[in-house]
């Protein structure tokens, strides 16, 4: 349980330095020889570290009063032995030792069974001497916040109701099901497709208006669906609305009856390429950075499908030496400031999105302009990259950014418009 602690300390210190999203790093931390025991670490952790986030202000309040890494520097401070485990990060990050101290310091404070390293294990034994003034502190924000129970502690109350509004959309790879398939075991496992715009029950589905072969879910269904044997093999993909239509705005095949080439630009995660992919109905051939997500979905050449992965930047690219490409997704790094998921409030990252760089959510005037125009610049470039393509037909640029320096105003400069 010792290195569980750890590796949940891990994630937290990459998640507070922005190296991922929550889902992703903790998903990777989890990574193991036995695909079981790996599946259910990362969800040990996940559930650690979302907690810990959950109350890290109350966490850091009781550090100010109770500093444990002035009083036990040996295992919490600078020079902790933690630190130079294999994979920390280097300054700014928060150190290793630091944040094991938060996720440790959460399960004594806020769990009913404590923490679960071993009794002898140093940084328990260490932190557990200060048990009785850690738990004094706690007392005491209560009592000024007027909180009952320690749980009303938990942040993010407000983002949570507005996340809990959020539908959970799917997309119904047709690499690998038809919609009617989906639909049909769907049913058989008690869901109800419905014809209307509100989904009142956990067990409803309805479909969307704008993008084929997309389903919305109640946000409370995602780990029913996830259970499912549509997700595991890669026949229902969890992917956003707003993320399935620009492959669905470029759909090669629209005007085109012989094999096409098509290139996703910008390909990470994975989930606008594997869209892409099927829109292209496995015809045709194309390129992408990564490849578990499209090898899960069916996607890969290598593996009988229509994408050929080249991990390789976009503005090295000759366009002169890549004629074939006909049909492009240009979806570039952005602020993500559109993003509204459901992790985001402890975070500030998203957990789906492609190409996402850090914009602060509380970075305002000249540092946030600053930002966003070197972000627009890169923009511009690759828009403008892409139009040098010589066989290029069509592409599509897209952002998850709410701001004009990201969208209009790039695509007017990028095309001359």
């Amino acid at each position: 349980m010792a290195d569980f602690y750890v590796q949940a300390g891990r994630a937290l210190q990459d998640i507070l330095a922005r190296r991922g999203s929550i889902k992703a790093v903790t998903a990777k931390v989890g990574e193991g020889k036995d695909n079981a025991r790996a599946a259910g670490n990362a969800k040990r952790i996940l559930a650690l570290v979302v907690n810990t986030l959950s109350f890290r202000s109350t966490l850091q309040t009781i550090l100010t009063k109770v500093d444990v890494a002035a009083r036990e520097p040996k295992w919490f401070g600078p020079g902790s032995p933690l630190n130079r485990t294999k994979g920390a990060l280097q300054p700014p990050a928060p150190t290793l030792a630091s944040c094991i101290l938060l996720v440790l310091m959460h399960d004594l404070l806020f769990t009913s069974r404590g923490i679960q390293a071993a009794k002898a294990w140093p940084p328990r034994e260490r932190l557990e001497r200060h048990r009785s003034q850690l738990h004094a502190e706690l007392v005491r924000i209560q009592l000024r916040m007027g909180k009952s129970h320690p749980e009303e502690l938990r942040s993010g109350a407000e983002e949570r109701r507005i996340a809990a509004r959020i539908p959970r959309w799917c997309r119904v790879n047709t690499l690998r099901a038809t919609p009617d398939m989906v639909v049909q075991q769907l049913t058989e496992q008690g869901w109800t497709l419905e014809e209307t715009e509100t989904i009142s029950k956990e067990s409803v589905f309805v479909q969307s208006r704008h993008v084929d072969h997309v389903f919305a879910f109640h946000p409370g269904a995602t780990a029913r669906l996830m259970q499912t044997e549509l997700y595991k093999s890669g026949a229902l993909i969890l992917q956003d609305l707003a993320s399935c239509f620009p492959a669905a705005v470029l759909d090669p095949l629209r005007d085109e009856s012989v094999e096409v080439t098509a290139m996703d630009a910008t390909s990470a995660p994975g989930n606008k390429t594997s869209h892409l992919s099927a829109l292209m109905q496995g015809h045709g051939s194309r390129y992408a950075t990564l490849v578990r997500m499209l090898s899960r979905a069916g996607c890969l050449a290598r593996e009988h499908g229509n994408v050929h992965p080249k991990k390789l930047d976009f503005l090295s690219l000759a366009p002169a030496e890549q004629g074939a490409i006909q049909y492009m997704l240009l979806d570039p790094s952005c602020s993500g400031s559109g993003i509204v998921n459901r992790l985001d409030y402890l975070s500030g990252k998203d957990d789906e999105q492609d190409n996402v760089e850090e914009v602060d959510p509380v970075e305002k005037g000249s540092a946030l302009a600053t930002r966003l125009a070197n972000l627009a610049s890169l923009q511009e470039h690759m828009i403008r990259h892409a139009m040098t393509f010589p066989g290029l037909k069509r592409f599509t640029y897209s952002t998850c950014s709410i701001h004009e320096e990201e969208n209009e105003a790039v695509r007017s400069k990028g095309a001359g418009i």
